[in-house]
């Protein structure tokens, strides 16, 4: 029997970097390719390459590939799977979940969410939060946001902004 890895990707504004994980959230391999101002589908296309890369070295160990998690730093539009992330230039309104699911969507099941979220996620994984239903991730560092877990659930608001408190008052795309 094969043992399940994931591949997870946490985009920023500067760089994508990028791990396979065992099933327990060990790291097995992990790489981090620069953005250096790349934006739109260049910036995607840099994510393939990473992905591609992880892929290959979980069939070079023979480890099922079940999932790719996607984490933007920004805002994820749950309805289409489109992204805006303010400091990725051309990823407003993105189409990113269309366009992995069209390349790797046969392979694994394919999650994208924002770095609010999934910080709060993986405090309830395997961090602080473990066992609680209600907690605040509150992450300060180029920009401002909180994870926020009510009841189990993520909190995420009208337009997908719950949380991103730094654009709150400035988010005319909402």
């Amino acid at each position: 029997m094969r043992n399940n890895c994931y591949i997870g990707i946490d985009t920023g504004g500067t760089k994508i970097a990028a791990a396979l994980f065992s099933a327990g959230g060990d790291i097995l391999t992990q790489d981090t390719v620069l953005l250096e101002g790349a934006g739109g589908s260049d910036a995607a296309a840099l994510m393939k390459i990473l992905i591609r890369s992880l892929q290959e070295h979980a069939a070079r160990e023979d480890l099922d590939l079940r999932g790719i998690g996607i984490c933007i730093p920004g805002i994820v539009y749950h309805d289409s799977g489109n992204v805006w992330a303010p400091n990725i230039p051309g990823w407003d309104n993105y189409p990113l979940l269309r366009e992995l699911r069209a390349e790797f969507g046969d392979t694994a099941a394919i999650r994208i969410d924002s770095d609010r979220a999934c910080c709060i996620l993986a405090e309830t994984w395997l961090g602080a939060a473990q066992g609680c239903r209600n907690a605040i991730f509150v992450a300060v560092g180029t920009g401002i946001g909180a994870g926020i877990l009510v009841d189990g659930r993520i909190l995420r608001g009208h337009g997908d902004i719950a949380g991103a408190t730094g654009w709150m008052g400035s988010a005319s795309h909402v």
